[in-house]
């Protein structure tokens, strides 16, 4: 017999006090660690923006000064006499030709300029006629090739306007290199054989399409008056003129090669080019100088009449950078350039244009010149006093949108005199619900210039209704009227750079790092924070490999559907990661949904504006083969990559995401070898952009930090090996559970028959020794003498029944004494309160027989179960047999969970264990023992919870066999309430805690055979340290199916769950159950384990604070029922249920394994 005292008690709070400083050491660390984390992604520290601008084309100060003494790009100047002069001829003009009242308003469109499209589907209805590229004359081919824009010829399906075509030979070769070509034109106009066809099939071309007519843009023609040329423009004019089309030519003024008195006869209308009057190669200067204008209407409308001239006007800017030639921008890049360098603009009163300097980062000067609505107001104006057939937009998507308040107006003296000019739509250019969006530049790398925001222009204009000239005199920008602009760079053709989205995956990342590592190729990963937070070692190899890491967010949210306060969060947590796994920040970004590298849309500009906000520059795409699309394969995703090869550099590809990425992986290497192949060079995105990886990917620089820094990578590296461990942890306690269940379900239907081998050689003539049936009571007034008659009933032939009194402070030792006083099988004891195990030695030491069998007095036996229990000990060597309990109040669900808790885990563990002589607790609801056995265990002791366990522990180390008897039935009363099943339950795992470290010295002791190496260990981890963690791997489960792939998670538990199901079925074969009861056992997992959490926790923190523990009071009801006759199932029952539990877990596995 052991001492009072119970085991982890404690005689001071020594061990309670240490646990609760390390949980509070802990509780502070992991405070810190948040509030690192918060700090530092809250953090507005950024790495600097590298220039992204190309380094300049220099040329020599030969080609300069060439370029300045030029006639063709002289600075345009004029004295103020020739100006008298020609607005003489302008009056004198009026007075011989009325103003045309019906002029056409035109607008060239350039569909390639995604701002032109943009300006159409705005402004188309302020056209009268549409000018688009869509004819060429292309080497070796004798026909007009066609090349039609579908947004235009969708959008006129509504407005219907006539549509001229542009005829042009410039060739784009290979996408790297454009010339004209003016040798298959002359070929093919020499040949009156080759002239007609090809006539033919522009008047072909146009039927088809419905045109309007052409308008030639023939250029760098040598003699544009030799016999052919003019051959060409008679016979062109006179077959579709014959065909109702119109013919028009595009004239570049003071060019002697055009003879427009020739000209107006073969024509209906020529656009008079009235632009570039300085442009890319020439030097600084006004692109449309309002005099130069005039002086050009002065020179064409006295040689030809004016309705058969449509005066083009310029659009845009130059921007010139010094020592280098000039680029042609668009007027709201222009604007937004000037907000963007904080550059003054000035307006010149005298040629109406205007300009700025500015310095770039480079520290090189640039000088912008620009036209503007006031330029094309003046412009205008003169063409209608000169009464022109009509003025044309050059181009569409560079124009500023003031223009449109007065286009479609007729902008002569006289008619102005009359109306007036509406001021307000010249001072004022507001924003419209419309997101229209001006590029710069040519690539797929994305830089936000400006956003957009409310002009204010002051205008002055001389509207005096006698002497006004209504020119517009003045202009002052006051607050500049900026929209989205996106300066777009990276353009190298032949270049491609294969970038994958959305991972670290574990499945898939390292296989196409291997594959890129086998060709030799290098790639961009835009990770999401989510993904690599669990996969940091992929995140860290994917650096270590040489890749570009960027970023794309941290949950894959659609940026511009969520909060500024979420983009913030979402970025700065991506990039905060980055930087603590690889050292290194990052400016590059990507964003989840709205990729294209021409973004059109609100939701596609939105990611851009707001990652600018913090560094980024966005990363687009031209080529993408939709490989996240379910259900697409290899072979398509190779098909759509190679079809949309002259789209641009970047390929977009999935590394992560969806269901699976299998078909990309089998793509990949293919994809690689087509562009190598073709003479492709895979490259970086910091090489297309002439830059560094350092640029891209900056050092992370201590002083940025700050103490929190090294906190946060801390943080992060403790949650993702947390996180790892957990993951594992669900994984094996999976893999464990279903090994052991597997194992369990083995042993047990090999036991139970070998156990009815056994029952059959025993036969009936087994000697069948006296037993004593001790049954100890505290408080059991309710349930005792219904025990007691019970086992009256017994079928055996001797036995005592000894009733021991436990100190109750009920009615117990009153109740059972009035009523068996005077039988003399029943032998009624009382002594104080000692418990349970107190209670049972003192029943043994007045027990008579050699043998004992110990019940609890809320249990009742079958009549047969002593029998049963007793055939057991023909064998000397077998210590004690366990019989089988059974729930006998199935009266609510509480009673049915713990039904099946006993047949299904209980009743089948000891048939398993039993052939391994591996029982580790004969239950003191009904268990026999060989009395000399206890005694040289030491019996029954006081300091633990659980006496059966500990006993039957003891048991075990003495050498004995213990077996396990199915047909000896126990009905116990099992608690109806949750709060008494805790209770229970409390009891029950707190004392097989303490049984366990009591007898600690058997684990993995060979010594002791499978008790030691399988029973103990059981223990161990299946009722100690898997329950331990496993509501973290259960919370872990929860977040996986909200997360990336939960089908792995899923299927893994639902195999779980099904192979329980199976095993469960034969343990209420084997036990004769009812099968219906089986439809409880699905919320039964699901719900009692959580119950057995809470039970374990609190049987630790009372372990850990070392106080003593009693047994408690349970409340009886006296419902026990015992079955005299098994209840026959029909088979369909499980069947039904079987067939539930499949299509269940097929159904499952069908979504989430698609």
């Amino acid at each position: 017999m052991s001492s009072n005292k119970q085991v982890f008690q404690a005689d001071s709070p020594g061990r309670w006090n240490k646990f609760k400083w390390l949980s509070r050491v802990l509780l502070i660390v992991l405070i810190i660690g948040i509030v690192a984390v918060i700090v530092t992604i809250k953090s507005t520290y950024y790495p600097d923006l590298p220039n992204l601008d190309p380094a300049p084309k220099k040329m020599s100060k030969e080609e300069l000064e060439q370029l300045k003494r030029s006639t063709k790009y002289k600075y345009f100047r004029i004295q103020k006499s020739e100006i008298e002069s020609m607005e003489r001829a302008r009056r004198l003009h009026q007075l011989k030709q009325p103003n045309n009242n019906d002029r056409i308003n035109a607008g060239f469109y350039r569909p390639w300029e995604p701002q032109a499209y943009n300006s159409l589907v705005v402004n188309i209805k302020h056209l009268d006629m549409v000018v688009s590229e869509g004819f060429s004359v292309l080497p070796g081919i004798d026909t007009v090739v066609t090349k039609i824009d579908t947004g235009l010829m969708n959008l006129n399906k509504k407005y219907k306007k006539p549509i001229l075509v542009t005829l042009s030979n410039y060739v784009n070769v290979n996408n790297t290199t454009g010339g004209y070509d003016s040798k298959d034109v002359e070929r093919i106009f020499k040949n009156k054989k080759l002239r007609t066809g090809f006539i033919n099939s522009i008047v072909n071309s146009l039927t088809k399409y419905k045109f309007k007519g052409i308008n030639v843009d023939l250029d760098e023609i040598k003699d544009r008056n030799s016999a052919s040329y003019v051959a060409f423009q008679n016979e062109l004019y006179a077959t579709l003129n014959a065909k109702h089309f119109l013919v028009t030519q595009n004239v570049v003024p003071e060019d002697e090669a055009y003879d427009i008195v020739r000209l107006q006869h073969v024509n209906d209308f020529l656009f008079i080019m009235a632009i570039d009057e300085h442009n890319e190669q020439s030097n600084a200067g006004d692109l449309s100088n309002q005099h130069w204008v005039e002086q050009i209407l002065d020179d064409v409308c006295s040689k030809v009449p004016s309705e058969k001239i449509i005066l083009t006007f310029a659009g845009g800017a130059y921007d010139w950078r010094e020592s280098s030639v000039g680029k042609p921008i668009g007027y709201q890049q222009a604007i937004s350039t000037a907000e963007e360098k904080q550059s003054k603009i000035t307006f010149d009163p005298m040629s109406a244009n205007l300009r700025y300097t500015y310095m770039d980062k480079d520290s090189l000067d640039h000088t912008v010149y620009f036209t503007d609505a006031a330029t094309n107001f003046n412009v205008i104006r003169m063409a209608d006093d000169w009464a022109t057939g009509g003025v044309a937009l050059w181009r569409l998507g560079t124009e500023d949108p003031r223009l449109w308040s007065f286009f479609q107006k007729n902008l002569s003296i006289d008619s102005l005199r009359k109306t007036g000019v509406d001021m307000r739509k010249l001072t004022s250019v507001g924003l419209n619900n419309r997101v229209n969006v001006d590029y710069d530049g040519d690539g797929e790398v994305l830089d936000l210039i400006t956003t957009p925001a409310t002009g204010e222009i002051a205008v002055k204009i001389d509207t005096n209704s006698k002497t006004g000239d209504f020119m517009i005199a003045d202009q002052h920008y006051i607050k500049l009227p900026t929209k989205y602009v996106i300066r777009r760079y990276g353009y190298k053709p032949k270049k491609i750079v294969l970038t994958f989205d959305d991972g670290p995956d574990p499945d898939y990342t390292p296989r196409i790092i291997d594959i890129l590592k086998k060709e030799n190729v290098p790639a961009a990963f835009f990770v999401v924070g989510s993904m690599a937070e669990k996969n940091i070692q992929l995140l860290r190899r994917e650096y270590e490999a040489g890749y570009e890491i960027g970023n794309h967010t941290f949950f894959h949210p659609d940026i511009s559907t969520i909060s500024l306060k979420r983009v913030i969060l979402e970025l700065n947590a991506t990039r905060k990661l980055i930087e603590a796994v690889t050292g290194r920040s990052t400016i590059l970004f990507r964003p989840p949904f709205n990729a294209d590298a021409e973004p059109q849309t609100l939701a596609e500009v939105i990611p851009v504006a707001e990652s600018r906000r913090q560094s980024y520059i966005t990363i687009g795409e031209s080529i993408d083969p939709w490989d996240w699309q379910p259900g697409v394969i290899a072979d398509s995703i190779i098909a759509r990559t190679i079809r949309q090869k002259d789209n641009g550099s970047m390929i977009l590809l999935h590394d992560a995401g969806g269901d699976t990425r299998e078909e990309t992986v089998k793509a990949l290497p293919a994809i690689i070898h087509y562009f190598k192949a073709h003479g492709y060079q895979f490259t970086t995105i910091a090489d297309i952009l002439d830059k560094t990886k350092d640029d891209l990917m900056p050092p992370i620089k201590d002083d940025h930090s700050g103490i929190f820094g090294p906190l946060y990578n801390v943080f992060i590296h403790g949650y993702y090996y947390v996180n790892w461990i957990l993951v594992y942890i669900f994984l094996s306690a999976i893999f464990l559970a279903v090994g052991r269940i597997v194992l369990i379900g083995i042993l047990a239907v090999r036991q139970n028959k070998e156990n009815k081998k056994m029952v059959k050689l025993r036969g009936d003539n087994i000697p069948l020794p006296p037993v004593s049936i001790i049954v100890p009571a505290y408080n059991e007034e309710v349930n005792a003498v219904a025990t007691i008659q019970s086992l009256l009933k017994t079928e055996y032939p001797v036995f005592e029944i000894i009733f021991v009194d436990d100190g109750s402070k009920d009615k117990t030792f009153e109740v059972v004494s009035a009523a068996y006083a005077d039988n003399p099988l029943v032998k009624i004891l009382t002594k104080p309160n000692g418990g349970k195990a107190s209670a049972l030695n003192f029943g043994i030491t007045h027990a008579q027989s050699d043998f004992v069998v110990c019940i609890d007095a809320d249990t009742q036996l079958k009549t047969d179960a002593i029998y049963h229990l007793m055939t057991y000990f023909t064998d000397e060597e077998i210590g004690a047999v366990a019989g089988t309990v059974k729930v006998g109040n199935e009266t609510n669900i509480i009673t049915r969970w713990q039904s099946i808790e006993y047949i299904t885990a209980q009743n089948m563990d000891r048939r398993a264990f039993d052939l391994i002589n591996s029982i580790t607790v004969v239950p003191g609801a009904i268990g026999a023992f060989r009395k000399s056995a206890i005694f040289r265990a030491g019996g029954f002791t006081y300091d633990t919870l659980a006496e059966d366990c500990d006993l039957t522990m003891r048991i075990l180390k003495q050498g004995y066999i213990i077996k396990n008897c199915a047909e000896a039935i126990a009905y116990t009363e099992a608690p109806e309430t949750v709060d008494m099943l805790l209770k229970q339950r409390f009891r029950w795992s707190f004392g097989v805690m303490q049984s366990f470290y009591k007898n600690r010295d058997a684990l993995f002791n060979k010594k002791y055979k499978f008790f030691g190496m399988v029973g103990m260990p059981n223990i161990l981890i299946f009722q100690i340290i898997l329950p331990l963690f496993s509501p973290l791997a259960d919370l872990m489960m929860i977040f996986a199916l909200f997360g990336e792939k939960p089908e792995k998670m899923l299927i893994y538990y639902v195999a779980f769950v099904v192979i329980d199901f199976i095993v469960g079925i034969i343990a209420f074969r084997m036990e004769k159950e009812d099968y219906r009861k089986l439809i409880y056992i699905i919320p039964q997992r699901f719900m009692w384990r959580q119950l057995m959490y809470y039970v374990l926790f609190k049987s630790l923190r009372k372990a850990l604070k070392g106080e003593l523990s009693g047994w408690g009071v349970l409340k009886r009801t006296g419902n026990v029922n015992v079955k005299t006759q098994q209840t026959k199932t029909k088979p369909i029952y499980i069947v039904i249920i079987g067939l539930a539990i499949a299509v269940i877990a097929y159904l499952v596995f069908k979504h989430y394994s698609k």
